[in-house]
């Protein structure tokens, strides 16, 4: 991400809040060539924090599977979240993405999703946002990812307004002996190392080591977007058990850098301890240490963050109790040459505590009521309170019915309250964007060969950002939270078994805005915080199996226009080919954007790029 373009455009246009870490250990699962059935069976813990069947799940919740990455024929992580029908994804840049659930999106507005990797969250303090561009993690090693639409903030806390993605790696117990994957193709150039090994009867370990090359977009008027990136990361993970519970310990290094004296460097360290508590039920504590270095030229920002979370799940009764809380410690600081925009202090601490309660009651056999609150306190924003009600009802005929009411908030980020260029724009006392939703969502397995999943919503927002002039001399700016509106629409995906060598699954999304100024406020913006959304968009995939080692993986999405900026709506097309051998050799060539010449996927004037058609020939061995 570029600093000073980010810094600059947020000045007029706008882009905020804290996070809370999930603290559930690891649901190691075998997902590869499952069946509809043990597709349904599979168990996320995202909705409740702790596991339960996807077919029995009170939430608009699709599910990634390691197979599904792998037959993505994806480069890169928000290329493989394409594969979901609840989220939208606009590429910006080279490695600049903007990705969201129902609506705000565009690279300074997507605020409002929430985004954990083994419960370590990526949100970051500058805008509430997540930079994409760091997210460089071996998609071999992935498990799974749960990808929640709608708000879930009485577990996650502020800024999971939207959804939350969380992403679980596999266990080093699952990833033994040597392993490499190697790509090459028109757009990228990617290596991954990995070896495990085990660590006596009781534990295991392995260690990666990745890197990407990335070529410069081109500019839609021609010429180069000059933002080829570049890149390493190093890393481990070590997972053991013994009398004294389930420990795992992991981290990375990273080190990127891009044309411009543009460089990325950061990395992290994570640690877990669970038990099984007998009747106290089992008890997860979860810390980890993140630092990130970003420079733009003269612009430095540099990001330090300490995380502490503790909870607990257990039954008692008709009761399911999942509580528990944490601690955050995070230092920013941004330093800008004199007279552009920057953040004034250039530092600060935020600390940002939280407790949190969830009881799934079982009214009756085939009736869950779910009662959850979260309280956050962050010494930047104050307090904030997110109930969530759910009601599940089982039916006969092993669908299942259901219904929440939830309140969200994204709180202010750095820019929403220090962003200051002097003689134009001075900080402000920014408040929470507040969201009230509304769901009702059916899943079911009508036939033996057909899995499906519906979801309606109806968000209403206030006090969302908006940039009022100063009353008596219009300069400087300030931002402030003078727009409400409401959001709605349908999700619906389902997946058809044709054959057990031939699977379809078939995504369609739909997005209505509505949001005006609260009487009385200007906005100089034009409501540009609400972002650029598509109003409706389909996806539609195909898994063949042609034969014991030949597949074909067809990907094709359909997206509507972006009304705020006139965008073309497009119909693209993605194909893979892939040959899997009898040593465990995968040799694959995918071909992507194979239908239009050219095409945008974002509104945005200083991040428009050309996308074109792109090749890439994968060989993995060892995965």
């Amino acid at each position: 991400m570029s600093i000073v373009a980010g810094l600059a455009a947020v000045s007029v246009l706008g882009a905020g809040g804290e996070a809370a870490a999930d603290a559930q250990g690891p649901q190691p699962q075998d997902l590869s060539g499952l069946t509809l059935e043990q597709l349904a069976d599979i168990q996320v813990t995202s909705v409740s924090r702790r596991p339960e069947q996807l077919s029995g799940a009170a939430a608009s919740v699709y599910v990634i599977t390691r197979d599904d990455i792998r037959r993505s024929g994806a480069a890169s992580l928000p290329e493989v979240l394409r594969l979901a029908p609840n989220l939208q994804v606009q590429r910006v840049g080279s490695v600049d993405y903007a990705i969201t659930a129902r609506g705000f999106n565009s690279f300074e507005t997507a605020n409002k999703l929430l985004v954990l990797i083994d419960g370590r969250s990526i949100y970051t303090t500058l805008f509430s946002g997540v930079l994409w561009d760091a997210q460089g993690l071996v998609l071999e090693d992935i498990e799974r990812i749960e990808v929640i639409s709608g708000p879930g903030g009485a577990l996650y806390g502020a800024n999971a307004v939207n959804g939350v993605i969380n992403i679980t790696t596999r266990s080093a117990r699952d990833t033994q002996g040597p392993a490499i994957s190697a790509g090459v193709g028109t757009d990228d150039r990617t290596l991954s190392l990995r070896h495990g090994g085990a660590l006596g009867e009781a534990g295991a370990w392995r260690l990666f080591l990745t890197g990407f090359d990335r070529s410069d977009t081109e500019m839609v008027g021609g010429g180069s977007g000059l933002d080829a990136a570049a890149g390493i990361r190093a890393g481990g993970r070590v997972d053991w058990s013994n009398g004294h519970g389930d420990w795992m310990l992991q981290g990375d290094v990273y080190d990127h850098e891009s044309p411009g004296d543009v460089a990325l460097r950061g990395g992290f360290a994570l640690g877990r301890w669970g038990r099984q508590l007998g009747d106290y039920g089992r008890i997860d504590v979860q810390a980890y240490y993140d630092r990130a270095d970003r420079v733009n030229g003269p612009v430095e920002e540099e990001v330090r963050t300490w995380d502490v979370s503790l909870q607990q799940a257990i039954d008692l009764g008709r009761h399911a109790i999942v509580w528990g809380g944490g601690h955050r410690w995070v230092e920013n600081t941004l330093t800008s040459p004199p007279g552009a925009a920057t953040l004034v202090p250039a530092s600060r601490d935020i600390t940002l505590g939280n407790l949190f309660v969830q009881d799934q009651i079982s009214l009756r056999d085939d009736l869950v009521l779910t009662l959850g609150v979260k309280v956050e306190d962050s010494s930047f924003t104050g307090v904030e309170v997110l109930p969530n009600a759910r009601l599940a009802w089982s039916l006969d005929n092993g669908s299942l019915l259901w219904g929440a009411v939830s309140r969200a908030a994204r709180t202010a980020s750095r820019i929403d309250r220090d962003l200051t260029l002097p003689g134009f724009l001075v900080g402000g006392s920014f408040q929470s964007e507040i969201l009230t939703a509304y769901e009702l969502g059916y899943r079911a397995r009508p036939a033996r060969n057909l899995n499906l999943s519906v979801s309606a919503f109806y968000h209403d927002y206030t006090d969302l950002r908006t940039v009022a002039p100063d009353p008596a001399t219009i300069l400087p700016l300030r931002f402030a939270n003078g727009g409400e509106g409401h959001t709605s629409g349908i999700e619906a995906w389902g997946s058809y078994e044709v054959s057990p060598r031939w699977r379809l699954d078939l995504g369609v999304v739909t997005l209505d805005k509505e949001f005006r100024l609260k009487p009385g406020e200007t906005d100089i913006s034009s409501l540009a915080s609400v972002g650029d959304d598509p109003s409706w968009q389909v996806l539609l995939n195909s898994r063949a199996q042609l034969t014991d080692r030949l597949e074909l993986d067809v990907h094709l999405r359909a997206v509507d226009e972006l009304a705020a900026s006139g965008v073309d709506g497009y119909v693209e097309a993605d194909l893979r080919l892939g040959w899997r051998f009898d040593n465990g050799v995968e040799l694959a060539l995918t071909g992507s954007n194979l239908i239009n010449d050219t095409r945008l996927e974002t509104g945005d004037p200083g991040r428009q790029r050309v996308l074109g058609r792109s090749a890439y020939l994968t060989l993995r061995a060892g995965f």
